[in-house]
């Protein structure tokens, strides 16, 4: 006998596939455009994805010479790169969510989001009944992960369809008060997002000193210290934790860094879901405490943690291995290091980083090229991006950090020089370490940049000694007694700069070194020690 409320579910699930059936057929589905694998197999539409997809085409004109070599037909190439943004947008929806990388949170959120898409369509096709299910759906799902927003819009719905459709004042009352209360979380929420967003906007091309940005981080988490104690939202404790980062990190104050870290650490492991981003974050930043704190064996076993958290090909995994690089070249497993770059830089999301972010696998490449010239890495022989370095192709390739004077501007100019120095083109050494002089002084005589200030000292002795070994050693000395004085764990320097210690960068250039003076009618002037 079949029960009777089972009867009804099975009638309301009809009576919901009836009014889909009716709104899909009446929509025309063989008119829906997605990117079928099959159907597409030898058409252009799949040439052109395939191009893109395995990074064999980068721009309009690689495109148009790979789809139309005789032609070269513009007007054709434009409608075919439409008609596949179309169908790729909407083979979005189509997207396989079940692979291993992707955590429950994210499983859900994208779950929700195709939810609610389809509910906006089927509000729109008046289609109540089926909409009012999925909202439901959608809400159960989205308290349990806690996506406000999206709650905030369902319980709107909601709300106002109970209210003013059925008239059902039981469930319009609980569907207001959610309603009322996911506005309040998410104006809450909106409050932390933009007060971090206002801290770090003035910061993101540049990574030297960030003067004054700890003290404003300090007036804000004194604002947002009552939201993190009376909300535990994802965003708020996301957005809230990278302030209360800022504050320490922005001194360089790595032990209480580590704190705030466990801290964030400690409340998104407790959550019912898997929190990977803010996790991934927390434990980011702990490995470059590890790392300006020199504890490499705690780095190693901080590392391994974060990549059991990232997935391949993420712009957090691209960031890991920035970090990762850092540790394998201070630990002189330069070799490694070298893998890790071949790795990224071959990676078909590459070319899909920021310009900022490639920029530094640019100067990261400078280095490891600069190691490769001096026989302590191995290149591989088939690898393409490892050609000549040349000077000029490097500085039109670093745009961004050649403005950050008292940055990333440090390694660009310093790889510059060694390079001159070790392929003995002393003139052109000397009319670049001219100019750096003046730079040295002017930008680098800071706390925060004091290591690479007495590194460049170091540099500027080179040509005052004529290039001759022993005469640069001796008058190296009092920069290098210096530079060993400020440990790279006891400055206010980013690691990032220093990409190679410099203590076994000096090394290495001296060994690029003669036991012959070189001369020149015009020797830059004494520099004076400091």
């Amino acid at each position: 006998m079949v029960c009777a409320y089972t009867l009804v579910i099975n009638l309301l699930e009809m009576k919901d596939l009836k009014e889909l059936a009716y709104i899909v057929t009446k929509n025309k589905l063989k008119s829906i455009k997605i990117l079928d694998t099959e159907k597409h197999a030898n058409s252009k539409l799949m040439a052109f994805y395939e191009g893109l997809s395995q990074n064999e085409i980068d721009s309009d004109e690689e495109a148009l010479l790979t789809l139309y070599p005789r032609t070269l037909n513009k007007s054709a190439y434009r409608k075919l790169k439409s008609n596949l943004r179309n169908h790729l947008l909407n083979t979005l929806f189509f997207i396989d969510l079940k692979k291993k990388t992707y955590t429950d949170r994210q499983r859900a959120f994208y779950e929700c989001q195709k939810d609610w898409a389809a509910a906006n369509i089927l509000m729109a096709k008046n289609a109540r009944e089926t909409c009012v299910d999925l909202c439901s759906k959608i809400l159960r799902y989205g308290e349990e992960y806690e996506f406000s927003e999206l709650n905030r819009d369902v319980s709107r719905f909601l709300r106002l369809h109970y209210g003013s459709r059925e008239g059902d004042v039981k469930k319009y009352e609980y569907y207001k008060k959610k309603a009322t209360q996911f506005d309040e979380i998410c104006r809450q929420e909106n409050t932390v997002e933009e007060l971090y967003t206002e801290l770090v906007i003035k910061h993101v091309n540049t990574i030297g000193n960030q003067q004054g940005m700890d003290v404003l981080a300090r007036e804000i988490v004194k604002e947002i210290e009552p939201i993190m104690s009376n909300w535990d939202t994802y965003k708020i404790h996301l957005y809230g934790g990278l302030i209360q980062l800022m504050v320490h990190t922005t001194q360089n104050n790595y032990q209480e860094t580590i704190l705030i870290c466990d801290s964030i650490i400690h409340f998104f492991e407790r959550k019912s879901y898997q929190a990977f981003t803010p996790l991934q974050i927390a434990y980011y930043q702990k490995l470059v405490c590890m790392i300006q704190l020199r504890k490499f064996e705690n780095a190693e076993e901080v590392a391994e943690k974060c990549m059991s958290l990232i997935e391949e090909g993420t712009f957090n995994w691209f960031k890991y291995n920035e970090l990762y690089f850092t540790v394998c070249m201070h630990t002189e497993k330069y070799q490694k290091a070298y893998h890790i770059y071949c790795e990224v830089v071959n990676h078909k999301r590459y070319n899909f980083l920021p310009p900022n972010n490639k920029e530094i696998w640019i100067i990261n490449e400078a280095y490891l090229k600069y190691l490769a010239q001096i026989e302590t890495i191995i290149p591989d022989e088939q690898n393409n991006h490892f050609a000549k370095f040349s000077i000029g192709k490097f500085v039109n390739e670093t745009p961004i950090f050649s403005k950050d004077k008292r940055g990333m501007n440090i390694a660009i100019l310093g790889i510059q020089i060694l390079f001159l120095i070790l392929t003995k083109k002393y003139g052109k050494a000397i009319d670049r370490i001219e100019a750096v002089e003046k730079y040295c002084t002017r930008y680098l005589r800071q706390p925060d940049t004091i290591r690479s200030y007495y590194f460049i000292k170091m540099l500027l002795t080179i040509p005052l000694a004529n290039f001759h070994q022993v005469a640069v050693e001796r008058k190296s000395k009092v920069y290098l007694d210096k530079l060993r004085k400020q440990p790279l764990e006891l400055s206010d320097q980013t690691h990032k700069i220093e990409i190679i210690n410099y203590e076994k960068l000096w090394t290495f250039a001296l060994d690029s070194l003669e036991q012959q003076f070189y001369r020149k009618k015009h020797a830059p002037k004494n520099s004076s020690s400091s």
